[in-house]
């Protein structure tokens, strides 16, 4: 049995991982891993030039008007603005799927939701596994965002919050498990993956750069998993604003894509009420 059978089969393991998810675990493991080194490290030299204190607007900043004293934690701010977007959509597209108001805040018991919409055409067995993912996903990405936001504040910064008016679906939710996932919640996960690809290459410290390519992963594992149960291919495939890696890729679906930040703000942008 492998572990995301035994997170879907066994109470018991459902509840441990979530446990270990929960936003207090993650901001210890925050604080213990970017202290004392991590407030060193927001103040380090950007690619403009400036260092110490705190620097000015940078006015060629890859990350926009994404606030930060340096660009490491603008990199954090820029990878907190997309997972406080991705963890609220989350937790829509999980009311919506289990016939909740979409305003209905994320229980703290994972095992209260059960699926109240068409699976869109999904075997049974595939449309079980679906809403499993969708329920676990939902509370990893508000680790991701949890952890984001002590790690921020770990290391003397001011995190982003969320929109004040809110996110939407463009055109709200869809009304079946499949569409929900491929339509709705897939196109965030491509993007999440392709936005801490674009913003690695200007973290100037590597300790920021190795939670940056975990979360990376995290968010790849998420989308794989969605295409496969949904029939869709779970490799790459390149959308549009992608850019390459390399300036040639031997084969299509070789290497991951990436977005620039720019690029990623502004698909970002479409959620925001």
């Amino acid at each position: 049995m492998n572990k995301f059978d035994e997170l879907r089969k066994d109470a018991a393991s459902r509840r441990a991982f979530l446990q270990r998810m929960t936003a207090a675990g993650l901001g210890a493991a925050a604080i213990a891993l970017f202290s004392p080194g991590f407030q060193a490290s927001l103040f380090a030299k950007s690619p403009s030039g400036s260092s110490g204190g705190v620097t000015p607007a940078r006015a060629k900043s890859p990350f926009g008007t994404i606030p930060g004293r340096t660009v490491n934690e603008q990199a954090l701010n820029f990878a907190l603005t997309l997972e406080i977007l991705e963890a609220d959509l989350y937790r829509q597209a999980l009311n919506a799927a289990s016939g909740l108001p979409l305003t209905t805040p994320l229980n703290a018991n994972a095992g209260s939701y059960s699926l109240a919409i068409s699976n869109g055409g999904l075997p049974a067995d595939r449309t079980t596994d679906a809403f499993d993912y969708l329920v676990q996903f939902s509370y990893v990405e508000v680790a991701h965002r949890d952890f984001l936001a002590t790690a921020i504040q770990a290391g003397g910064g001011t995190p982003v919050t969320a929109n004040p008016n809110g996110y939407g679906f463009p055109g709200g939710p869809a009304a079946d498990l499949h569409t929900l996932l491929v339509s709705n919640i897939l196109p965030l996960e491509e993007t999440g993956v392709r936005a801490y690809l674009g913003a690695l290459p200007y973290i100037t410290d590597l300790s920021l750069a190795q939670v940056a390519a975990t979360i990376f992963s995290t968010e790849a594992r998420h989308s794989a998993v969605i295409k496969y149960i949904n029939f869709v291919d779970p490799n790459p495939n390149r959308m549009a604003g992608d850019q390459l890696v390399i300036s040639k890729y031997p084969h299509p679906n070789t290497l991951e894509y990436f977005l620039t930040p720019t690029t990623v703000l502004t698909k970002a942008s479409a959620y925001f009420k």
